[in-house]
């Protein structure tokens, strides 16, 4: 099983993972954004696992729907 996801910069990050367990062993830069602004990110760069969670100073903003017709962006 192999995934890509993609970062907070734009970078994306190809995921391996084992099937029998569902754990990631390899995390390889693919691509990076065109706006990263991080020196570390390289392609082909093997990432850590702190390297690719959500940045904790990140504010999400919840968006509640009551109604599915009624979709509107913020």
């Amino acid at each position: 099983m192999s995934y890509n996801l993609t970062l907070q910069c734009g970078c994306i990050v190809y995921v391996a993972c084992d099937p029998k367990t569902g754990l990631a062993h390899t995390r390889i830069l693919e691509a990076r954004g065109p706006a990263c602004q991080s020196r570390k990110h390289e392609i082909g760069l093997r990432l850590y696992l702190w390297e690719i969670l959500p940045d904790p100073a990140y504010r999400t903003r919840p968006v509640f729907v009551s109604d599915a017709a009624h979709i509107t962006a913020i």
